[in-house]
């Protein structure tokens, strides 16, 4: 039973986890949406859980030359059964944020996170929590070619920071391959591995 009641406080410490969208070219008027897949590697107090998948979709819009509005979910869950005891969690975070375009290659961003968790061990029952959380942080990008930019973020709020390097590939005029590398690390858990997701621009 102790490794159930583990496994569920540090699937809670997951759902902690910053996954910011990719950082994508946007000018005035424009609005990009996307779809979000991460496969980090899991560790609580240093002990390794193996993988976790999430996914989850993005949308922001450009109000200005300087300005961004986005809304981002994500969502994953996490299973086990021993012993004939079984324990679930399904995590999703929602972040609200505004960007501001310091220039074409930086931008300063500010928002709200909420953290919704649910989580089952049979035997113990149910438990959930919902709580909001103010994230700040940076991204800046380059181009690496005529089709392909380069970029890096890291958000930061009290539960923990995430880093993120990644490469946006124009697939066509309209449409985006992403691949990403994210590293989060919090007070008990560190998550790290490569995400991938598409962008269309409209």
């Amino acid at each position: 039973m102790k490794k159930f009641l583990l496994v569920l406080a540090a699937s809670f410490a997951m759902s902690s986890v910053a996954i910011a969208a990719p950082v994508t070219n946007i000018e005035k008027g424009d609005i990009n949406a996307g779809y979000l897949y991460w496969n980090p590697k899991v560790e609580f107090n240093s002990i390794d859980l193996g993988s976790s998948n999430a996914n989850g979709f993005f949308v922001e819009s450009a109000l200005s030359d300087k300005v961004i509005v986005g809304i981002e979910t994500i969502k994953g869950s996490r299973s086990a059964t021993d012993g004939g005891t079984t324990a679930s969690l399904d995590a999703r975070f929602t972040d609200v944020t505004l960007q501001y375009k310091v220039s074409d290659k930086l931008r300063l961003i500010a928002g709200n996170r909420n953290y919704d968790t649910s989580a089952y061990v049979s035997g113990l029952g149910s438990d959930s929590d919902s709580t909001n959380k103010f994230i700040i942080g940076i991204s800046a990008s380059t181009a690496l070619g005529d089709k392909t930019t380069g970029y890096a973020s890291v958000l930061n709020n009290t539960v923990g920071t995430d880093w993120q390097v990644g490469v946006n590939q124009s697939l066509t005029d309209t449409v985006d391959f992403n691949v990403n590398y994210r590293y989060y690390d919090g007070d008990s858990a560190t998550l790290k591995g490569i995400g991938a997701g598409l962008v269309c621009k409209f």
